[in-house]
């Protein structure tokens, strides 16, 4: 996305969409209570057609549908000449929009390294003899494609013979590889190497290959934890928030200075002991006295998705958990 014009004193921000993955950056942006203006269709109030104008809402219903972000809320800014009461924005690629809201730190930051994050498509297939489970990520998230029936085959069992299956694996990588910005090979034993090497050229000089313990979804987290999208993908959300969470749950193994839990964070923040909060996106909305709280007192916010293994594992404890100053 492009920041065309900030005012953080003022909270505003006036912003250009270039790609599908910023309207997902832009939902976890927009919150409940921002307002936010942008060119929209309107019905006159004589009823009989519809007026093109700017017209300003106040968010109250923020829904990522497909290609566009819908933002509904009772209009505040609008032409004497429409309609008033409620109205949805229809947010998309190429469109230019204004938000006016009350900044928090991290949401500030956010915002800053929004505009800084590339688009990317990494393809992951982790293999072993005879069986392959392939994932598409992008910084908008983990897609698994053995969900998926059409275009490229998620997960393949090779009941024909060794060399048949590689050769089927090796033409959906080859078609694959050209669609997206990198490819990695990772698994167990030698198999992917196998596969490598019989991949094009061009291929193969997109391709990383990583060493795993298991395949399936943990051998794809194994391989995260590893490094290979950072290798491939320099600030990688994913990866960010992988490690993270990695950072808090080693910690809490050793009964070091972690914590977790909406309600017990709560308490820890009143004491100012928080020195990082985790927190997933629904609770960072619901919960912004506490955001404020942490960054008043000098703590860091990072806000963490659940669609990825750690993500999820923080949700199960409650949306929030915090690297601690000290444990009282």
């Amino acid at each position: 996305m492009k920041l065309l014009k900030t005012n953080r004193g003022d909270g505003y921000a006036r912003i250009r969409v270039e790609n599908e993955d910023d309207l997902w950056q832009l939902e976890g942006i927009i919150g409940k209570g921002d307002r936010v203006r942008a060119l929209t269709q309107r019905t006159k109030i004589d009823g009989r057609e519809k007026k093109t104008l700017n017209l300003t809402v106040r968010a109250e219903k923020i829904e990522l549908q497909n290609d566009r972000l819908r933002v509904t809320g009772e209009i505040q800014q609008a032409g004497e000449e429409v309609e008033h009461g409620y109205h949805t924005l229809n947010i998309e690629d190429d469109d230019e929009f204004e938000l006016w809201k009350d900044f928090s730190d991290s949401e500030w930051e956010h915002l800053k390294e929004a505009e800084a994050k590339r688009s990317y498509e990494v393809l992951f297939c982790i293999v072993e003899s005879g069986q392959a489970d392939l994932y598409l990520v992008r910084e908008s998230g983990v897609q698994d494609l053995s969900k998926l029936s059409e275009n490229v085959p998620g997960k393949m069992y090779g009941d024909q013979k060794e060399g048949s299956f590689r050769n089927e694996l090796k033409q959906v990588l080859e078609r694959s590889g050209k669609e997206v910005d990198n490819l990695v090979l990772a698994g167990p034993g030698f198999e992917k190497q196998k596969i490598y090497d019989l991949l094009k050229d061009e291929i193969q000089q997109k391709t990383l290959v990583q060493d795993t313990s298991v395949t399936g979804q943990t051998g794809f987290q194994e391989a995260v934890k590893r490094g290979a999208l950072k290798q491939v993908v320099e600030g990688s959300r994913i990866e960010e928030e992988t490690n993270d969470l990695e950072e808090f749950f080693d910690e809490l193994r050793g009964d070091g200075n972690a914590d977790y839990g909406i309600e017990r964070i709560k308490e820890l923040a009143e004491m100012g002991a928080v020195e990082k909060l985790l927190i997933t996106v629904p609770t960072f909305r619901d919960n912004q006295e506490l955001v404020k709280k942490v960054e008043q007192a000098g703590g860091s916010v990072k806000r963490v998705h659940t669609d990825h293994e750690p993500g999820e594992r923080l949700e199960n404890l409650g949306g929030a958990a915090a690297l601690l100053r000290f444990k009282p």
